[in-house]
């Protein structure tokens, strides 16, 4: 009882996003590993719940705030196994249940980097909770090429060889998302409608831009403390001049 007490206490103390991005992650294989007509297809939402919370704990959350989410978390795993019973995972509900999810992770995690960088400066965990956001977009822009694909009446991705499928599969879905997010570009799935090349380019140029003006900027003013970021950003004030030592 006493060492779990402890593991316990250490994890609190710790608070790190790196529980968070596990359940990311795991939302993003789930994601691709589960056929579309599953009802386990329900563990993703599960996961998502559990990012949200965990989230919750680790930027210290308010009460209020924690109990929405918590309560958002119920009714997104009880809809999400409803839909899943149902077989429609890859309809309009389904699909915007992902979407909806992903989106209340990462304003949770904002909200809790933005207010530890505010209170202690720049440390190893804001710049783990940044990285985490940068997989949460992928996720994020994968389930809304399937939610594109849903509306539309036809595919919204083209596959050019036998290797993928455009079948609108969240696994082709989620691939082409990390693929475009990266700006790797191997070519087998391109875009074809007018919404899903919209959303390849503005997550291609949010993607870059984030690593390179977010992720940089945080990793640089790391272990700088309260006025680290500022230092790094260039808008620390001037310091006075010394005075004059002749007069």
């Amino acid at each position: 009882m006493t060492h779990r007490f402890n593991l316990v206490k250490r994890a609190e103390a710790s608070h790190s996003y790196g529980f968070v991005m596990l359940f990311v992650a795991l939302t993003i294989i789930l994601a691709v590993a589960i056929p579309e007509d599953s009802p386990w297809r329900a563990s993703i939402v599960v996961c998502q719940a559990c990012a949200a919370i965990i989230a919750c704990w680790t930027s210290d959350a308010p009460k209020r705030i924690f109990r929405i989410v918590k309560i958002a978390a119920v009714l997104a795993i009880l809809g999400a196994i409803g839909i899943g019973l149902t077989g429609s995972a890859n309809s309009i509900s389904g699909r915007s249940v992902n979407v909806l999810g992903v989106l209340l992770v990462g304003w949770v995690i904002i909200r809790g980097i933005t207010l530890d960088i505010r209170a202690e400066g720049v440390r190893g965990r804001a710049v783990a909770g940044a990285l985490t956001v940068y997989l949460l977009f992928g996720t994020l822009c994968g389930f809304v090429y399937g939610l594109e694909e849903t509306l539309s009446t036809k595919p919204v991705l083209h596959a050019n060889n036998s290797t993928v499928s455009d079948d609108g599969a969240t696994s082709a879905n989620m691939y082409f998302s990390f693929v475009t997010l990266t700006t790797v570009g191997y070519g087998d799935l391109t875009p074809t409608s007018g919404a899903a090349r919209a959303t390849a380019i503005f997550e291609a140029l949010v993607g870059q831009l984030y690593l390179v003006g977010v992720v940089a900027t945080l990793g640089g003013a790391l272990g700088k403390g309260r006025g680290g970021l500022m230092k790094e950003l260039g808008s620390e004030p001037a310091a006075a001049a010394p005075p004059n030592s002749d007069a």
